[in-house]
């Protein structure tokens, strides 16, 4: 064989070679996306089981604080009208005892 043809037999074997280097890196590269990409979907899909959990609890929660806060507007409601009551009865008894000390006096 020629020179001319040895050496292009040399520079197409080594060609192929890089090819097949290449091939084999390509492939270990995308062997590795693909465990990635699972990854990632696996992270994915347990953080949206977490959003929805924790959407819910939120619910859970403002529903209790709802509740919360209209027992204490009845609480509040109750009270006031506690306060009012013994403030007429508070009036009541002073103006009884004011009569009594006058009956008291008149009798003196």
């Amino acid at each position: 064989m020629s020179d001319n043809i040895q050496q292009k037999i040399e520079f197409i074997i080594e060609q192929q070679a890089t090819f097949a280097v290449d091939v084999a890196q390509l492939k270990e590269v995308q062997r590795q996306q693909a465990i990635s990409i699972d990854r990632l979907t696996k992270n994915m899909h347990e953080t949206r089981e977490m959003l929805h959990e924790t959407r819910e609890m939120l619910r859970t929660m403002v529903g209790e604080m709802r509740e919360g806060f209209n027992n204490l507007i009845v609480a509040n409601e109750v009270t006031r009208k506690l306060a009012e009551d013994v403030g007429r009865l508070a009036i009541g008894t002073s103006q009884r005892v004011t009569v009594l000390e006058s009956k008291l006096e008149s009798k003196s």
